[in-house]
């Protein structure tokens, strides 16, 4: 990619969609541009745009047949850093809301380009709101499927009807607790591979709807993460005794994280800081021995931890 020089008193030099080199700006002067010049200027930077948005993808029809040797196309991880990226680095009056809806409406695009992209989302009348949620992070034309009940959005992943399925945070489903679908041990269990909304803007209310992206694609680290676990025991079991046992092999429950239970208290979803793989030793040293309680533990997914993590409502049960 070229260099870019933002400096005031210089143009911007960009590479155009036909590989020439061009620039736009001038230097700034004491006086006034007039109304014509300033939207000659705005017109010069709607092309420049354009020229690097057709640049970017073509780069990414690139990167796609290297993705379609490896079998991964969707990189939610690699996704998140984009986002937090651009984040960091944002200044202006340009809302941070419209700065990660124009970004999200970019990476959808790029995706579809490499594969065709469809949202599965669980619909009921408590919870009607996920597809303003799968609109905002996956794209105003990717193509949504509404489903009444939890199979539905999963059998709708596992035979490929839909890339990914959105489904609530909490057990306020008649299917409750679905989660328990994701402890299955066969390669077509869905992963949850990311959190809605990722970014949790100043003016979220409590009350907006939450929830987790299920995939067939496989989690992905982004540098700062946190993990899903199912734990089963042999018997009941208190939050207290399961988080001391995680605690001991370097399992840190997430403050404020997921934690929920099976009626009879014999398995638990439980949010732990990290990126955890299913090889991860401590894993291991959580598998039952003589006397011991705890008698499986299944990674049920990870996702990148939504930007104002602070701000995220308490999903302990």
């Amino acid at each position: 990619m070229e260099s870019f020089d933002f400096t005031p008193s210089s143009d911007y030099l960009y590479t155009a969609h036909d590989g020439e080199h061009r620039s736009y700006g001038g230097e700034m002067t004491g006086g006034r541009d007039s109304l014509s010049d300033l939207r000659e200027r705005i017109d010069d930077i709607d092309t420049a745009l354009h020229d690097l948005l057709m640049q970017r993808s073509a780069l990414v029809e690139e990167i796609a047949d290297v993705k379609r040797e490896e079998g991964v196309v969707m990189r939610p991880g690699r996704e998140a850093m984009v986002i937090r990226r651009l984040l960091a680095r944002h200044d202006g009056r340009i809302p941070i809301g419209v700065l990660v809806r124009i970004w999200r409406e970019i990476i959808s695009a790029c995706t579809a380009l490499q594969e065709d992209l469809a949202v599965a989302i669980y619909e009921d009348e408590q919870i009607s709101s996920f597809e303003r949620l799968a609109r905002a992070h996956f794209g105003s034309m990717t193509a949504l499927t509404r489903f009444s009940s939890v199979s539905g959005v999963m059998h709708a992943i596992t035979e490929k009807r839909a890339t990914v399925g959105l489904l609530p945070l909490g057990t306020s489903t008649p299917d409750s607790p679905w989660w328990l679908y994701l402890a299955r041990r066969a390669e077509d269990t869905p992963r949850v591979i990311a959190r809605l909304p990722f970014v949790l803007l100043p003016d979220r209310s409590r009350d907006d709807p939450e929830a987790l992206v299920l995939g067939l694609v496989p989690p992905e680290a982004s540098g700062d993460d946190h993990s899903l676990l199912i734990v089963e025991t042999r018997g009941e079991l208190s939050r207290a005794a399961l988080a001391a046992a995680l605690g001991k092999v370097g399992l840190q429950r997430s403050d404020r994280g997921i934690w929920e239970d099976t009626p009879d208290s014999r398995r638990h979803l439980v949010e732990v800081d990290g990126f955890i793989e299913d090889d991860d030793p401590r894993l291991s040293d959580l598998t039952p021995r003589d006397g011991e309680v705890i008698e499986h533990v299944s990674v049920a997914g990870a996702f990148a931890i939504p930007v104002g993590d602070g701000a995220m409502a308490d999903a302990s049960g």
